[in-house]
C-alpha cells in the first residue's frame, strides 16, 4: 500500500496481524529532539493516529513534561540531564564552571561526520555521535515507559544535508542508545515532513491530482535548512498503488537554522544591552567571555524573545495591523539574566528587550533574494534562506513559478517575515500550512513514526528514492547509459552490482601507462564527476574493461573498473561518489577544515614546527571565514611560542579589520622594534593614523619609515600627507619627483606598487601617467588566467566503436 493510498483512500485500514504493532520516530533535532509513535492492534478502525510522546526532563524546578526535548547534554554535579534542565544549565555556564564539548553539550549534530573529539570531555561523550547516542537513549527510552507493546520498528531522522559520513555517525549513535536500524529507518527529514502531512491533512490536498504537480518542502530549523523537490505522479490507469512521489532534487545547506538567528540576537541586540547597563565598553569584553561564557547564558533569552516576539506579529498580522504598530513593538521579558565571566566578574542584563525593528534587522541578511553566499563572524554566521532554494530549484530545473505546492516545516516555519517571503517566491503555489506551532515542530517525528509503521508493516517504507536523472559513462562513442532517469534505489534492487562490458582499452602500450580518464554525465550530458586512472603496462588497445557499479538509497554510487585479460582481472579501480545527481553544497568546508586542524592539534605529538605551521594555517582559514577575534587568539599563541615581526604585523591587520585600532597600532610599533630594518609595520601605522586624521603622527611615522628605506610608495604617501597638512607644494612635488625617479617600469610593478604609482599620478595632475596606468591595466586584465582543467587521459572505446574503425 503506497502513501497517497494510506493517505487519501477511502479504505485506510491497515492490515496487521493478530498482534499489536507500536511504531516510533525519532527527531534528533540540532535545537530540539521530539519522538513520536503510532500504535495499530488488531481492533484499530480507520487510520492510526501519529501522536508525539511527552517527555519528562528533569530540571531544577522539577520534572518538566513537554512534547520537545532541547538537544542539550550536560554532566554535572555527578548527574546526567538531558533535555531542557541541561539548557537550563547552559544559561549558567559561568556559575557552574561548565565548558562547552566539556562538561554540557549542545549543537553537536552539527559535527556528526566530522574528525573530531570532545577531548575534554568524560568517556562515552567524547564524539558528536556520543552525545547523540545520550539524547536518542533518552527519547527512546522515554517511548519505551509509555503504554502498549514494544516497539516494532524505530526509524530516526536526519537532515537531507547529510552525507555518507554523517549518516553512518546517525547510525552509531542508534546503537550506542540500543537501536538497531532496520534498511530504510534513517529518513531525511523534509520526506518525513511531508509523510506526515500527506497523513494529517493529504486527502484534501493529494485526492485531486491529476497530473503531475510539484511539491516544494522547506524545513527551516534550529540548525539546518533543507530543501526537498518532488513531484506527486497519478495513479496510470489500471494502477492501484494511488499516487506515486518522485524525489527531484534535495539542497545540500546545513549549519544554517533558526539557532543562527538566536546567536544574532545574542550579539547584536542583548550584548549591547548587557553593555550598557554594566557601564562598560564593546572592547572590555574579550573572544572568550563572549563566546565561552556571556552567549551561551544568553541563547535562550534570544531564543524566548524572538519567539515571543513572532508571536506577536503574527497576531497583529492576523488583525491587519503589524505595519502601523511595527515601530512601537516590543518584547520584553521580566527578570534577571546573570552572566559570570572567566575571570568571575558577575554581569547582570536586566528586562532585555527585542523589538520589530531590532528583529527585522537581525533578520536581513537570512532574507537577501540575491546575496546568496554564506557569511561568517566570530559568533555566527548568516546566510539567506533563498540559497537553498534556489539551489534545489536549479536542480530539479525549475523555476518558482513551477512550484505547485510548498510545504513550510521547523521552527524557523513560525517566523512570520520568513513564510511570507518564501510565499511570495514561490508566487503560483499553494502553501500548505499544518494547524498549530506544534504540528509545526513535531511533523518530522510523526513522519517517522509512519515510516516506521510502514516498514514494520509492509517491509518498505512509504516514500522510495528515485533517480533525478540518467547516469552515464562517457565513451570515445559517445555516453554509455548505466542507470535510467528514475530508477528505484537502490540499484540493482537487490543492492548486488550491475555490470557493462561495453568498454574496451583504447591504446596500445607495452612500456607506459595508459591514462584512462573515468567520465559521468547526466541526460543533459552535463559533467558529474571526472577522475582519470592508469592502466599498468602491457595494455594493448581493445581489452576489454569490465564495469560494475551500484547505487544505494543515500545516493551513493559506487563503480568497480576491471581490466581483462581472458577471463581473469589484472587489475582493478574503485570510485565512490556521493551524490552525484544532488547538489552538494557545504557553505562550511573551510569550518570542517578548521575543525579537523584543531583536532590534529589537540590530539596528535607535533613537533614545534608542526605546532607553528598548523597555527598559522588555523589563524588564515578564520581570517578568510571573516572571524577576526579568533583569528587574534590563534595569532597571539603563535607570537607567544615564536615572536615574529609578520605575525605581529598580520595581528595588525586583523586588529584593524575587526575596529580595534588602538590594538593595530600597538601591534604595528611591536613589529617595528623587532624589525628595525623593515619599513612596513611604520609604513602601515602612518595609514592608520591618517584614516584617524592625525596628521602630525602619521608624518611622523613615515618619516621613521622613509628613514630605514626610501621606497617610492613611501615617498608617495609623504607627499599626500603633505599635501593634507597643507605644507608647501614644492616639498611636495619634490616628494613625488624623487618616488617617480625610484620607480621600476610598469609592466614589472607589483599590484600595491601600481596603486601608489597611480595615486602619486592623481595628485600630480599628470595625465600621461593617469593614461598609462590605465593601459597597464588593460593589458593585465586581458592576461590569461588558469581555468578548471578539462580533464586529462583517455576516454575508453566502446566495441561499437572499435567495429566502425575496423571496417
Amino acid at each position: 500500500m503506497s502513501l497517497s493510498a494510506l493517505a487519501t483512500s477511502a479504505a485506510t485500514q491497515v492490515p496487521v496481524s493478530t498482534r499489536p504493532v507500536r511504531a516510533i520516530g525519532i527527531d534528533l533535532g540540532t535545537t530540539n529532539s521530539a519522538v513520536a509513535e503510532v500504535l495499530v492492534t488488531p481492533d484499530t478502525l480507520g487510520t492510526p493516529v501519529a501522536r508525539c510522546i511527552d517527555v519528562a526532563q528533569q530540571t531544577s524546578m522539577g520534572p518538566q513534561l513537554h512534547t520537545l526535548v532541547p538537544s542539550v547534554v550536560a554532566v554535572h554535579d555527578g548527574e546526567v540531564l538531558v533535555g531542557a534542565g541541561a539548557k537550563d544549565l547552559r544559561a549558567r555556564v559561568g556559575d557552574f564552571n561548565l565548558q562547552l564539548h566539556r562538561d554540557i553539550f549542545w549543537d553537536c549534530k552539527n559535527d556528526m561526520g566530522v574528525r573530531r573529539t570532545y577531548h575534554k570531555a568524560p568517556l562515552g561523550y567524547q564524539s558528536a555521535k556520543e552525545v547523540g547516542g545520550h539524547l536518542l537513549k533518552f527519547l527512546n527510552d522515554a517511548a519505551a515507559k509509555g503504554d502498549g507493546p514494544p516497539s516494532s520498528m524505530t526509524v530516526v531522522t536526519v537532515p537531507a544535508s547529510f552525507q555518507t559520513a554523517q549518516r553512518r555517525d546517525t547510525t552509531e549513535a542508534a546503537k550506542l542508545a540500543g537501536i538497531d536500524l532496520a534498511a530504510g529507518a534513517l529518513l531525511d527529514e523534509p520526506i518525513a515532513a511531508f509523510v506526515d502531512y500527506a497523513f494529517t491533512h493529504g486527502r484534501d490536498t493529494l485526492a485531486g491530482i491529476t497530473e503531475p504537480r510539484r511539491l516544494v518542502v522547506f524545513d527551516f530549523g534550529g540548525g539546518t535548512c533543507d530543501v526537498a523537490v518532488f513531484e506527486l505522479r497519478p495513479p496510470q490507469a489500471g494502477d492501484s498503488a494511488g499516487i506515486g512521489v518522485a524525489p527531484l532534487a534535495v539542497s545540500r545547506y546545513h549549519r544554517l537554522g533558526g539557532g543562527d538567528i538566536d546567536r544574532k540576537i545574542a550579539v547584536e541586540v542583548l550584548i549591547p544591552q548587557l553593555l550598557k547597563q554594566n557601564e562598560l565598553q564593546s572592547r572590555e569584553l574579550n573572544y572568550r567571555d563572549k563566546n565561552e561564557r556571556v552567549i551561551p547564558a544568553l541563547l535562550g533569552c534570544a531564543e524566548s524573545l524572538k519567539i515571543g516576539l513572532c508571536m506577536e506579529i503574527a497576531r497583529r498580522k492576523g488583525f491587519g495591523r503589524y505595519e502601523q504598530e511595527r515601530e512601537k513593538l516590543v518584547q520584553k521579558n521580566p527578570g534577571v539574566y546573570q552572566c559570570t565571566l572567566l575571570n568571575k566578574k558577575v554581569l547582570r542584563l536586566q528586562s532585555p528587550t527585542l523589538s520589530a525593528v531590532e528583529f527585522d534587522k537581525v533578520l536581513h541578511p537570512f532574507m537577501e533574494r540575491y546575496m546568496l553566499h554564506p557569511r561568517e563572524t566570530d559568533h555566527f554566521m548568516t546566510c539567506s534562506v533563498f540559497a537553498p532554494l534556489q539551489d534545489a530549484l536549479e536542480r530539479a530545473h525549475l523555476q518558482p513559478g513551477d512550484v505547485d505546492l510548498c510545504l513550510p516545516v521547523g521552527g524557523g516555519a513560525l517566523i512570520p517575515q520568513v513564510t511570507e517571503a518564501v510565499q511570495r517566491y514561490f508566487h503560483s503555489a499553494k502553501i500548505l500550512r499544518f494547524d498549530d506551532s506544534e504540528q509545526i515542530q513535531t511533523a518530522v517525528a510523526h513522519g517517522a513514526a509512519w515510516q516506521a509503521l510502514s516498514l514494520a508493516v509492509h517491509g518498505r517504507g512509504l516514500v522510495r528514492p528515485v533517480t533525478g536523472a540518467s547516469i552515464n559513462i562517457l565513451s570515445a562513442s559517445g555516453p554509455v547509459k548505466l542507470i535510467a532517469d528514475g530508477a528505484e534505489l537502490p540499484y540493482p534492487a537487490d543492492g548486488d552490482w550491475a555490470e557493462s562490458n561495453r568498454l574496451m582499452v583504447p591504446k596500445t602500450s607495452l612500456s607506459a601507462a595508459v591514462p584512462l580518464r573515468v567520465e559521468l554525465r547526466d541526460g543533459d550530458d552535463r559533467v558529474l564527476m571526472w577522475e582519470t586512472t592508469r592502466l599498468r603496462p602491457p595494455v594493448s588497445k581493445g581489452d576489454p574493461l569490465r564495469l560494475r557499479y551500484r547505487m544505494d538509497v543515500n545516493q551513493v554510487l559506487h563503480l568497480r573498473l576491471e581490466r581483462l585479460v581472458g577471463d581473469e582481472s589484472v587489475e582493478e579501480y574503485q570510485l565512490t561518489v556521493e551524490n552525484p545527481l544532488t547538489s552538494v553544497v557545504n557553505p562550511n568546508a573551510q569550518r570542517d577544515e578548521l575543525l579537523e586542524l584543531e583536532e590534529r592539534m589537540r590530539t596528535k605529538s607535533l613537533s614545534m614546527e608542526q605546532q607553528l605551521e598548523l597555527l598559522d594555517q588555523i589563524a588564515d582559514l578564520e581570517i578568510d571565514l571573516g572571524r577576526y577575534e579568533r583569528a587574534l587568539h590563534w595569532l597571539s599563541i603563535l607570537n607567544r611560542k615564536k615572536p615574529s615581526t609578520s605575525v605581529l604585523h598580520r595581528m595588525a591587520l586583523v586588529a584593524g579589520r575587526s575596529g580595534d585600532h588602538e590594538q593595530e597600532e600597538s601591534c604595528y610599533r611591536e613589529a617595528a622594534r623587532l624589525s628595525p630594518r623593515w619599513n612596513g609595520p611604520l609604513f602601515n601605522l602612518a595609514l592608520l593614523q591618517r584614516r584617524q586624521g592625525r596628521l602630525k603622527d602619521a608624518i611622523d611615522s613615515i618619516d621613521a619609515a622613509i628613514a630605514i628605506e626610501s621606497d617610492p610608495p613611501s615617498l608617495i604617501l609623504k607627499a599626500e600627507l603633505v599635501d593634507k597638512a597643507d605644507q608647501p607644494t614644492k616639498a611636495r612635488d619634490e616628494l613625488l619627483e624623487q618616488a617617480f625617479a625610484a620607480f621600476r617600469p610598469l609592466v614589472v610593478l607589483s599590484s600595491f606598487e601600481l596603486v601608489w604609482y597611480e595615486a602619486g599620478a592623481q595628485l600630480f595632475g599628470d595625465d600621461e601617467r593617469k593614461q598609462s596606468v590605465a593601459a597597464e591595466r588593460r593589458r593585465r586584465d586581458k592576461l590569461p588566467t588558469p581555468g578548471p582543467s578539462a580533464g586529462g587521459g583517455l576516454l575508453p572505446d566502446t566495441k561499437n566503436e572499435i567495429a566502425r574503425r575496423s571496417q
